[in-house]
């Protein structure tokens, strides 16, 4: 699964959170490609971030992290430099386990944003990372929603070769070979999917 599976959900996330901390919201995939923005960020969705950028850093540690241009060295190394009007930024990882599938990142553009995300920067930082950990959550649920749904097809499939085939030994080998699978896992999964033989 990817974060580019749920885009509408995580541009929903990222427009309520600008417009509860009046600053501009960012998601960024793994292989840094902006997916969903807010303000500025927006019309720069699809565009791929540098490898240099903090938000490659974040990706790779797998720590959050705070940026403040005053003090950031790594802003020489960036491709987007001179044209860069961030001040501040909180980049919190979006994790799946020990998966990271991206950045989630709030970006001051003016002095009031600055001031705004660095005096509450433990609070945001939290925020930010609950943020992330809904948007983990949901892609979870699909995941797990689209393996449910293959499982269920999976023990229809078994459920109609038994009803042509039948059920008594021989005929389960004619089920499992219907099937394309062994007879062991045929026996497996009657069992995990609780399926009726009729014995």
């Amino acid at each position: 699964m990817k974060l580019i599976d749920i885009t509408n959900y995580i541009q929903s996330i990222c427009q309520n959170i600008s417009t509860v901390l009046d600053v501009d919201v960012t998601v960024v995939s793994r292989d840094l490609v902006r997916i969903a923005g807010t303000g500025i960020f927006e019309s720069r969705i699809g565009e791929k971030i540098s490898d240099k950028s903090v938000y490659s850093n974040v990706l790779n540690s797998s720590k959050s992290y705070i940026f403040n241009r005053e003090l950031e060295h790594s802003c020489k190394d960036c491709i987007h430099n001179k044209d860069c009007k961030e001040l501040a930024d909180i980049c919190t990882p979006i994790k799946l386990g020990d998966d990271n599938l991206g950045i989630l990142g709030i970006a001051a553009f003016t002095e009031e944003q600055k001031n705004k995300i660095l005096s509450k920067d433990q609070d945001l930082r939290e925020f930010i990372n609950s943020m992330s950990n809904l948007i983990s959550y949901k892609l979870d649920e699909m995941y797990k929603e689209e393996i449910k749904t293959v499982e269920q097809l999976e023990k229809e499939e078994i459920e109609k070769a038994i009803k042509k085939y039948g059920s008594n030994t021989q005929e389960m080998k004619q089920v499992a070979k219907a099937l394309n699978i062994g007879i062991a896992t045929l026996y497996r999964k009657v069992k995990k999917y609780n399926i009726n033989t009729g014995e």
